[in-house]
């Protein structure tokens, strides 16, 4: 007879024990406005039609001994609170009985009080943190196609000044090449190996758009670019840890697209082996670990 494991999400013990602790901060935040209500003990109490304590006689606070004590919270739960034989004039000028010390644990001890608020707010933090935890990705997902667009706009304009920057360096290098009538450029993009910090360590490959960069440049400028690509999809790598990033060149638009398609599986179609020559394509890669 086979044995039945019965796998239980880690993710919801953690949520359960967040939404509990958050559940008591808010409770306990909104018991600071409760009030406090005194009833003097003068030996000669009378009461009203309506049930109210009426004093009928002049007292004095630091002679008149406090004969019942309320608290009563902002959720309209009323407290009993024991008097220890204080006068009303401790109710009434600072005290041991206005700090904060022993107000907090009156405040605390309310929460349990107000129970059934507290189980409310417990169970919606919980729900709220599962449902977020479930769903962020859904979320990403919508919000990256807008995000990926803003990126190779950036990108775009970051080539302008790292072409103006490597000039110099180019022109020793350049001196002995005949300059054709069009600008000499490589198409290239960056490829993201990552893996999830929060479901289940999955590792992924993510890339950016397809930029124009420089013919020639050095490891210097390769550098700059990942590190600028890098910064500019922050959003899409918060949650993840970087195993591996490298920057991929072509001679021509079209092989760089065909690239991403075979990276990304997105086509199935097969194209001649020449258009993939390694002669035709640069790349340069690094490791990161715990972005």
């Amino acid at each position: 007879m086979e044995k039945k494991t019965i796998q239980i999400d880690r993710n919801i013990p953690k949520s359960v024990l967040i939404g509990f602790i958050l559940a008591f901060v808010t409770v306990f935040t909104v018991q600071h406005f409760s009030t406090f209500s005194y009833i003097p003990n003068t030996g000669q109490p009378s009461i009203d039609n309506d049930g109210k304590f009426i004093v009928t006689e002049t007292f004095y606070p630091a002679k008149t001994p406090v004969g019942a004590l309320y608290q009563t919270t902002p959720f309209g739960t009323r407290i009993d609170l024991p008097t220890n034989g204080m006068m009303c004039s401790e109710l009434l000028y600072d005290s041991e009985f206005k700090s904060y010390s022993n107000k907090g644990v009156l405040y605390a001890k309310s929460v349990f009080s107000d129970y059934k608020y507290f189980l409310l707010f417990w169970l919606a933090y919980t729900l709220i943190i599962l449902f977020f935890k479930r769903y962020r990705l859904k979320v990403l997902i919508l919000i990256l196609p807008i995000t990926i667009t803003n990126c190779e706009n950036k990108i775009v304009q970051e080539k302008t000044s790292i072409q103006s920057d490597s000039t110099a360096q180019h022109t020793q290098r350049t001196t002995n090449i005949i300059q054709p009538e069009k600008e000499q450029i490589k198409h290239a993009f960056v490829v993201f190996k990552v893996r999830d910090k929060y479901f289940d360590h999955k590792e992924s490959v993510m890339v950016t758009g397809i930029f124009d960069t420089p013919f020639f440049i050095n490891a210097d400028e390769e550098y700059k670019i990942l590190d600028n690509v890098q910064e500019q999809c922050r959003l899409q790598l918060f949650d993840k840890n970087i195993l591996e990033r490298f920057m991929m060149r072509f001679d021509s638009y079209a092989q760089a697209s065909r690239e991403k398609e075979r990276i990304l599986k997105i086509n199935s179609t097969t194209y001649p082996q020449e258009q993939y020559d390694p002669a035709l394509t640069d790349s340069v890669s690094t490791s990161v670990n715990n972005y």
